[in-house]
């Protein structure tokens, strides 16, 4: 973005009234600033925005050409400049005829949920014949945060295996996944693009010896998601047990690909179906919707104008939904993997903060553990509501109190409240939005998803970075290669870094308690 103009923008915000004048002056702003699609009412009105910087964020998406880009993000162009890659998540849920990609897409999908299915029959068994009654995915990042955060989401419509998700190198996690699961009947699913990763393989290890010890045939008991088959297969994973994605797909973008094969276990390939259903309508909807009346446009504003524009370096997600309880967690790769640099893609520093530091915990959990701060700490922090309209479980007294309380808090937050006590005043004016999906379904949950999606990319866009790289991982992988080494062949070291009186005593402590063993 042109420096003048982000300044010009800059000065728009810091002129913005509190949000008490704003709805004073413009009773009619809830209806300008809130959109309906795709089964998500979305209402951004308590937002420190008003009609001069919305139109001047307008424009800046104009200029920017947002709608140019996703276009060809849509043809296959090259648009992850560092690493020379096509984008095409896109192409995951788009018509087999539609692309290239699409068609790629669209028949190893078609290979994942014949597979889940023929699992969830008994059609395909494990060695001994038994049938497959616990799916354990290991995998790390966007192949354990996206399926993990969806299934747990979609737990209401599970009728299949018990599945169950390993992702920390600790042995303790898959200590706790393999408690009271039977070897003949548990089948793993190693999801990785690259199938090198440290924690995914060594865990791979760990679960291959625990079968082949009960079981004669370990490689029945296994299902690879994979952008490197060849490696998959040289690892002994069968060759119909091989499911592949392509390296135009980023992990934290993969959801929609086979990596979403434990999905298909849990709540089967049709209901899969139409989670890639409500993905495809918020795609069309992202690239057609006029700015003023899309959503993931709309939040992507709100949230680069935030981080960049007034300066908010977090923003808490609070979905008011147990079932939605990880979506935090997958927010926190999705956003800040993409958006975390600081560097432009013109290789040049960029203008305002680019990624905001995102967390969060399920409401009404949030209000007796950070609310506290949120209303009356020194630090202003935005936050995202995120709930549904129908209710989720047997009690709909409970969803009521539940939306009531996601009404209250964000009403306290914008409007807070005088008092003669000093430590009892509020003082308001503190942004919100809220974002409430129809019905929490395979389709609403693909929509929600996709928007989160656009509005990542988008927010990229806005900054002038590449959202689809993360060289900030990789040194933290080579550099504990070098330290893995060292511990296991017990040398001590002399390099003089930061860190490596650290290795050198965890290197003897280690020794000693060996030992003791």
């Amino acid at each position: 973005m042109d420096a003048e103009v982000f300044h010009s923008l800059k000065n728009l915000a810091q002129g913005v009234a509190p949000l008490a004048d704003l709805f004073h002056a413009d009773p009619s702003r809830s209806e300008w600033l809130t959109v309906d699609a795709c089964g998500i009412h979305a209402d951004f009105s308590r937002q420190r925005i008003n009609t001069t910087l919305y139109e001047a964020l307008l424009h800046a998406a104009d200029v920017a050409d947002i709608h140019g880009s996703f276009k060809k993000m849509m043809a296959g162009d090259i648009m992850n400049v560092t690493e020379d890659r096509a984008v095409g998540h896109l192409a995951l849920r788009a018509p087999a005829t539609s692309s290239p990609l699409a068609q790629q897409a669209a028949g190893q999908l078609g290979r994942a949920r014949q597979l889940a299915d023929n699992i969830r029959s008994g059609a395909v068994n494990g060695a001994t014949g038994k049938s497959f009654t616990t799916v354990i995915n290991i995998g790390i990042g966007g192949s354990d945060l996206g399926p993990a955060m969806a299934t747990r989401a979609l737990r209401r419509f599970a009728n299949g295996p018990v599945v169950k998700f390993v992702s920390n190198i600790d042995g303790a996690d898959l200590d706790e996944a393999l408690h009271g699961a039977q070897p003949e009947s548990t089948l793993f699913v190693v999801s990785s693009k690259t199938f090198t990763t440290l924690e995914t393989m060594h865990n791979a290890e760990r679960a291959r010896h625990w079968i082949q010890a009960r079981v004669p045939d370990w490689s029945q008991h296994f299902v690879a998601a994979t952008a490197h088959a060849e490696a998959a297969l040289n690892w002994g994973i069968q060759k119909d047990h091989c499911l592949e994605f392509f390296d135009w797909v980023g992990g934290r973008f993969s959801l929609s690909s086979v990596i979403g094969f434990p999905m298909m276990c849990s709540i089967g390939g049709d209901q899969f179906s139409d989670f890639i259903a409500g993905m495809a309508e918020m795609d069309n909807h992202v690239v057609t919707a006029p700015a003023n009346v899309n959503i993931p446009m709309m939040h992507a504003l709100i949230w680069w104008m935030n981080s960049a524009l007034h300066s908010f370096s977090t923003v808490a997600v609070i979905p008011y939904s147990h079932d939605l309880s990880r979506l935090p967690a997958y927010l926190q790769q999705l956003v800040m993997e993409s958006n975390g640099k600081s560097v432009g893609t013109d290789g040049r520093s960029v203008l305002g903060g680019t990624s905001p530091v995102v967390w969060g915990e399920a409401g009404t959990n949030g209000q007796h553990a950070f609310f506290q701060m949120l209303h009356q700490g020194t630090q202003i922090v935005p936050v995202e509501f995120v709930t549904t309209a129908s209710s989720l479980g047997t009690d709909d007294e409970a969803h009521d109190l539940l939306f009531a309380n996601v009404i209250a808090q964000s009403e306290a937050l914008a409007a807070g409240r005088v008092h003669a006590e000093p430590h009892k005043t509020f003082e308001g004016n503190r942004p919100s939005s809220v974002l409430v999906l129809d019905e929490l379904n395979p389709r609403g949950l693909g929509s929600l998803i996709a928007m989160y999606e656009h509005s990542a990319v988008i927010q990229g866009w806005l900054m002038g970075v590449n959202s689809f790289d993360q060289w900030g991982v990789e040194l933290g992988k080579v550099l504990a290669v070098d330290a893995a080494s060292a511990i296991a062949g017990g040398s001590q070291s002399d390099t003089k870094t930061m860190t490596h009186p650290l290795l050198n005593w965890y290197i003897s402590i280690r020794k000693k308690l060996s030992r003791k063993q």
